[in-house]
């Protein structure tokens, strides 16, 4: 691994900023980036009007860097943690998170997490394999089980939309990072999976980064 290129530092120094926090890293997570940035504010803003207890699920949660933000940012948000790798787990284990077990975004969610959630947050895999624009750094050095989502990247996002907005309740938030050339189609697969109000963010570079909506409140349409 790494043939050729440099350990990216974040892995040399065992630990990487993001969001003001900052988090321990290892060959077995991606490297928290600024784009998942964009993932937390838009949780953050949907809490703003929220107050109490919300509870927060972090698929393919990685090092935990989106839901440790979230929690870490507002008070009273109860997170957990949910990835295929168990090697992963044992870095967001690492980092705080103390609900962290093993999730398969892939497979339909467990029945006893149905409309448990306010919110979803999910960085899934979502490169093609063969994609040139891909970083030597990341292609040769990060985990390849986060990198690569699929033919065509968008794997995870078909099993996210529907069949995970199941866990969430009436009303909760969905929101995933997307790949910069994604969000068109992922925002179709929302609004065609029922949510609301989808729309999409943009990153530092000016990307579109996120895509995001609101889940139907279904007793209101029929009350």
């Amino acid at each position: 691994m790494g043939d050729g290129v440099s350990e990216p530092l974040a892995y040399r120094l065992g630990e990487w900023d993001f969001y003001n926090i900052t988090l321990k890293v290892t060959p077995d997570v991606l490297i928290p980036r600024p784009d998942s940035e964009h993932v937390v504010d838009v949780a953050l803003e949907y809490l703003k009007n929220r107050p109490g207890e919300r509870r927060l699920l972090d698929l393919c949660c990685g090092s935990g860097c989106i839901g440790l933000a979230v929690a870490a940012n507002r008070p009273g948000v109860l997170a957990v943690y949910g990835d295929i790798s168990e090697a992963a787990l044992a870095v967001a284990r690492s980092n705080g998170c103390a609900d962290a077990r093993i999730l398969d975004a892939l497979q339909s969610p467990p029945p006893e997490l149905y409309h448990f959630f306010d919110i979803l947050v999910c960085n899934p895999p979502y490169i093609a394999p063969g994609d040139g624009a891909l970083d030597a750094s990341v292609r040769d050095w990060e985990p390849s089980i986060a990198l690569y989502g699929g033919e065509d990247g968008q794997a995870f996002y078909r099993s996210l939309l529907p069949d995970w907005l199941a866990v969430l309740k009436p009303e909760g938030l969905f929101a995933a990072e997307v790949g910069y050339d994604q969000a068109e189609t992922v925002a179709a697969m929302a609004r065609d999976s029922g949510l609301l109000d989808v729309k999409v963010r943009k990153d530092y570079a000016g990307h579109d980064r996120v895509v995001y909506g609101i889940k139907i409140n279904e007793e209101r349409c029929h009350g």
